[in-house]
């Protein structure tokens, strides 16, 4: 691969910024001991992209591609949590209030473009090279009996570092201990190669001190060996476990067992496993790719998509009316439910037997009701949540906000007196399970009725 070649284009969903800053100021989301979902999951599918793209072992090292994988989207969770609590910093003003959220949203704008356009930048170009290097160290092994030996190749960049400049041409032997600690790519932007050979070992005596060539912070280690991308003495972790946001004091104890004498084991630890599961929907997404391979097999469905970066599904029956106005919403609320790791099917709406019209589909395999709330009034929402309470068997009311004007403030009060229909006792309420809202496509709002 040519390094000059690895900045390879890659688009971050703004979407999922503003539904992070949402969460944020509507402090659903404690960034000090959680990190928002959609954050975690565009981050992680980024640099697990770019791990993939720069790892072209041969077949058959499958195994080793999904440790890098798996590793990588460990690293992600730690910058997506470092990124969740650098926005928070901005949320209070000078006394102490919550800013309003395009307040907050403009005071974000610089820490939103430092991780994504520099340092995401950056840590996808590394995340291509390092992967490639790691294909590359193991393709050297595998050959070892023919070229038992590894130079250090120049830099490709304008401007070589003088660091990596006394390593150049020099030659160890493929498991020397050097290449442990030593390697092209130690440092962010380092454009080194190196190349296995039969030549000779040259005479490295003063090159083997750690302090000759520095190796940045979440760079260290031998990816070929360790299987990370990025070593957990990079910024975004913690430095030991007790500094740790991803677990509580009830687990500490039972973490320190696992650990034993060792200081921290960021990459193998169970409960950071446990949270990415839980963060990437990966069982949600086993469930939701079944469903997808079902209904694409069944010819009374159409338009079948599964979203591989979320885990997200959605069909639409062949017998489900997208009427004119209405009709937009619903494929809103699909195309954001599947983007998001939900299954969104639009069934047939048909009347039943006893009369009453179906619901418009399923939200997560639960009935649910989709409704535009064209002016985002108090008003227009009740109207919305009566809508959905028109079909008795909804279970969740989705509400799309095609204009804006949404407010939790505004959803509350709505909530509230939707709530007083039940005391009417005339067929108007139905105790709702969730209710979602939705504007420029992002779910702004999804908690239990």
């Amino acid at each position: 691969m040519d390094d000059r070649k690895t900045s390879v284009p890659f688009t971050f969903d703004s979407s999922v910024i503003e539904t992070a800053l949402r969460n944020i100021q509507s402090r659903k989301l404690n960034t000090r001991t959680q990190i928002d979902a959609g954050l975690f999951r565009e981050v992680s599918r980024i640099l697990v992209g770019g791990v993939e793209t720069g790892y072209n072992a041969p077949s058959g090292d499958n195994a080793f591609l999904q440790e890098l994988r798996t590793n990588t989207e460990v690293f992600a969770a730690f910058k997506a949590h470092r990124m969740g609590r650098d926005m928070a910093s901005q949320l209070l003003d000078d006394d102490g209030n919550v800013k309003s959220f395009q307040q907050f949203k403009q005071d974000t704008e610089g820490i939103v473009d430092h991780h994504v356009n520099a340092w995401l930048r950056t840590e996808y170009d590394t995340a291509i090279r390092r992967a490639h290097r790691a294909a590359e160290m193991r393709q050297f092994i595998d050959e070892a009996d023919v070229f038992p030996n590894i130079e250090w190749l120049p830099s490709t960049a304008v401007t070589p570092r003088e660091a990596h400049k006394p390593f150049y041409h020099h030659i160890w032997p493929i498991n020397d201990p050097f290449w442990d600690a030593h390697k092209p790519g130690d440092e962010w932007g380092c454009q080194c190669g190196w190349t296995s050979t039969d030549e000779p070992v040259t005479d490295n005596r003063g090159l083997e001190d750690p302090d000759t060539a520095p190796v940045s912070p979440g760079l260290g280690g031998n990816p070929a060996k360790t299987g990370q991308v990025f070593s957990d003495d990079h910024p975004y972790f913690p430095s030991d476990c007790a500094h740790c946001g991803f677990y509580n004091a009830s687990v500490k104890n039972r973490l320190a067992a696992l650990f034993h004498d060792r200081k921290k084991d960021c990459y193998d630890c169970p409960f950071i496993r446990a949270c990415i599961n839980d963060l990437s929907g990966k069982d949600n997404s086993r469930r939701n790719k079944e469903l997808y391979r079902r209904l694409k097999e069944d010819k009374d469905y159409h338009h079948v998509k599964y979203d591989r970066a979320s885990g997200g599904m959605s069909a639409s029956h062949k017998e489900h009316n997208f009427d004119e106005v209405g009709g937009k919403y619903e494929k809103t609320a699909q195309k954001v439910g599947r983007r998001t790791g939900h299954a969104v099917v639009l069934e047939s709406e048909y009347h039943g037997k006893d009369g009453q019209r179906f619901t418009e589909g399923t939200w997560d395999g639960l009935q649910c009701e989709i409704a535009g709330t064209e002016t985002g009034t108090d008003n227009n929402i009740l109207r919305s949540l009566e809508h959905c309470a028109d079909k008795r068997a909804t279970e969740i009311a989705i509400l799309v906000f095609p204009n804006g004007g949404f407010s939790e403030q505004k959803i509350r009060r709505a909530i509230g007196r939707y709530r007083g229909l039940e005391k009417l006792d005339d067929g108007e309420y139905v105790p709702f399970k969730r209710v979602i809202c939705i504007q420029d496509d992002a779910i702004v709002y999804d908690e239990p009725f």
